[in-house]
């Protein structure tokens, strides 16, 4: 029985530890259902200016049980976040980079936790901008939760982290890109 114990213990040790890596996070895909949102809407086109981050958000890595998550093309979750507006509204056909009506924002929380045996969370959150025709139409605090299932084998729930960061930023958008106050402030104006 003792030397069943000695067996087994390092080889759950050596299950439950994963390597420390750095990883890019996963391209972001837009979203069916905010195409769908989006192309029924009555929203004008927009561009999408500068996205930073409130002091004290991590924007440059998140880490998992030793691993880190990095992102963006300019290396930032803000830039991750901007890029992934700029998909959105592309695939939903409403995307101009010369349009009057400019989206930026400031992301507010970001938080990633695979460390849950059961359960992984992440939170993230942004402060939203619409400015039309150099007006501010738009001003907007917004955050989502999102949870995963998760392993006590962190070779398994670092990856599965990682892949739901983008999902959390998804439910971001949508919630955006969904709500009343801002589908009214970005609504097409008749000429």
């Amino acid at each position: 029985m003792l030397a069943a114990i000695r067996f087994l213990l390092p080889a759950v040790a050596a299950l439950s530890l994963a390597a420390c890596v750095s990883m890019p996070a996963p391209t972001y895909q837009p979203s069916v259902d905010i195409s769908d949102a989006l192309l029924k809407s009555e929203v004008t086109q927009m561009q999408v200016a500068a996205f930073g981050a409130a002091p004290g958000v991590e924007n440059n890595s998140l880490s998992v049980r030793g691993s880190r998550l990095t992102t963006g093309s300019d290396g930032t979750y803000a830039g991750y976040l901007r890029e992934a507006l700029v998909n959105e509204l592309k695939a939903g056909g409403r995307y101009d980079g010369d349009s009057d009506v400019r989206i930026s924002g400031t992301l507010t929380h970001n938080e990633l936790n695979g460390a849950g045996i059961k359960i992984g969370t992440a939170l993230v959150g942004a402060r939203f901008q619409v400015e039309r025709d150099d007006a501010m139409v738009y001003d907007k605090a917004l955050q989502t939760a999102h949870e995963w299932e998760s392993s006590f084998v962190g070779a398994i729930a670092i990856p599965a982290a990682f892949d739901n960061y983008a999902t959390a930023v998804q439910k971001l958008l949508l919630e955006l890109l969904t709500d009343p106050d801002f589908l009214e402030a970005t609504r097409e104006r008749s000429p």
